[in-house]
């Protein structure tokens, strides 16, 4: 696979699927490519995040870098808190099925994102099974079809999760960091999924450490790209709201230089139909420019 950008949006947020997603589906439009937009079934909880500042080195550090204020807005930030957690999928079925009559891929990126964030890597079988099959159930009644890709919230995820996706038959599930398609090995199993992570960094790991101005860090973005498959994860938040310039010269760039944007889900059906992708350990670990562990993908086992 040449030259080719797989192209994931991550929804986060209630604001950011109400008022994100409609820009970015314009965005797209306007250069004729589609992507894979990644959606909580829950409620929105954003508010909860706030106990991060005591509970993981580097947060408050981040949050400063990218202007969460700015960025998130004061109702987001006390969703949990002051106001209650507003239904991001139920709230939107609409919008949920623009994003598909419009030819994007649309898959679950968890329940409750902040939740699942925080507290995956300990949940048991029973409450990681429950927490999903909500998310599919809602899924399913929104949209009148099963699922059949999922992206971890923080990417994070666990070996319960990974083996609800085997027995679900999802297709693909994006989930990790790393270099390139693998199936993950985890908890001493090596499930049958294929498993897609993001490639490149997130554009709030980046903000700061590598610039502000939005032109900058989209030829950073660029000089990032490998030969063969990249993925990159934006998000409804930022690319979505005051950082789409940023987007909009990112896939300029690329198209310059001469790769295509696809869909998540036709690069995970070309990959299991064309090639042969390594089983790989699934670890935990940190990743420049984000506060706590994300999961990784770890070296080629048996």
């Amino acid at each position: 696979m040449r030259k080719v950008i797989g192209l994931q949006v991550h929804v986060d947020t209630f604001e950011g699927m109400r008022h994100g997603v409609g820009r970015l589906l314009d965005l797209f439009d306007a250069f004729n490519l589609r992507a894979s937009f990644f959606v909580p079934m829950g409620k929105d909880h954003t508010g909860w995040t706030v106990k991060r500042v005591f509970t993981r080195r580097g947060f408050l550090s981040k949050a400063q870098r990218v202007g969460v204020l700015e960025t998130y807005g004061v109702k987001t930030l006390m969703r949990g808190l002051l106001l209650p957690g507003a239904q991001i999928a139920k709230g939107n079925p609409e919008l949920l099925r623009e994003v598909a009559a419009r030819g994007h891929e649309l898959g679950i990126h968890g329940l409750d994102h902040v939740y699942w964030h925080d507290h995956i890597r300990h949940m048991d079988r029973a409450a990681t099974e429950k927490t999903l099959a909500e998310a599919v159930g809602t899924y399913e009644a929104l949209l009148g079809r099963r699922p059949v890709s999922f992206a971890a919230p923080g990417w994070m995820i666990n070996g319960h999760a990974l083996a609800f996706f085997e027995a679900e038959g999802f297709l693909y599930t994006s989930d990790t960091r790393g270099s390139g398609p693998f199936y993950p090995r985890m908890e001493g199993r090596t499930f049958k999924v294929l498993q897609l992570p993001s490639t490149l960094p997130t554009l709030d790991e980046m903000v700061g450490l590598e610039g502000k101005d939005q032109s900058r860090l989209a030829r950073f973005f660029a000089d990032l790209l490998q030969e063969g498959l990249n993925i990159i994860s934006v998000h409804t938040e930022l690319e979505g709201n005051r950082w789409t310039p940023f987007l909009a010269s990112f896939i300029e760039q690329g198209m310059e230089r001469g790769y295509r944007f696809e869909r998540l889900i036709d690069i995970a059906a070309r990959v299991k139909a064309e090639e042969k992708p390594p089983a790989c350990a699934c670890l935990y670990g940190a990743v420049r420019g984000r506060a706590g562990e994300v999961t990784l993908q770890g070296p080629p086992v048996p």
